[in-house]
């Protein structure tokens, strides 16, 4: 199961407790009390429905959207074990491995998408992104010629586009500089 997650701070006095002045601010990128009661509410459900893969997934993405990718992955990884072949879970959990700092394990978790879906948008854009950013140019031009084959209507075709083209015109061979 997941981490648990920073429990409510009780000692700070109420604005109401101290005449004049006000809470002191939470610090940069803390979630609001709302959040943390919700993300209580979500892993308590957890906790007790075990096969619950939306409390599961839905604490994956609240993690994943406040950045918190290592908090993500536990609660992707859950949910995975109860729907191995959810493409979506697998390719979001890729991500936050991704920006965990791990972008071969994240590789191999896009490839294992792409083996249940292989014209899976959002796989085929992060493990193209992936590659390019390892210095992969001939895996990243790929994946995303792939993409674009497969989804001609993609919203960012042409900003794609003029990224296979950047690719071919600096690295024709597809080599790392």
């Amino acid at each position: 199961m997941g981490q648990g997650f920073v429990q409510p701070v009780t000692s700070v006095p109420s604005a109401q407790s101290l005449p004049g002045q006000s809470q002191p601010a939470l610090p940069e990128n803390h979630p609001s009390p709302e959040i943390i009661e919700q993300l209580q509410a979500l892993e308590q459900r957890a906790g007790e429905h075990e096969h619950d893969v939306q409390a599961r997934v839905a604490l994956g993405n609240a993690y994943y959207d406040m950045g918190r990718f290592d908090g993500a992955i536990p609660w992707y990884e859950d949910a995975l074990l109860l729907v191995p072949g959810n493409v979506d879970i697998r390719t979001d959990l890729g991500t936050a491995y991704l920006y965990t700092g791990n972008p071969i394990k994240a590789v191999e978790l896009y490839q294992q998408s792409l083996e249940v879906q292989p014209d899976h948008a959002q796989t085929l854009y992060n493990i193209g992104v992936t590659y390019l950013s390892t210095g992969n140019f001939a895996e990243a031009q790929g994946n995303f010629e792939k993409l674009l084959e497969f989804h001609p209507d993609h919203p960012d075709y042409e900003a794609i586009e003029q990224q296979i083209e950047h690719i071919k015109e600096t690295h024709p061979q597809g080599a790392p500089l």
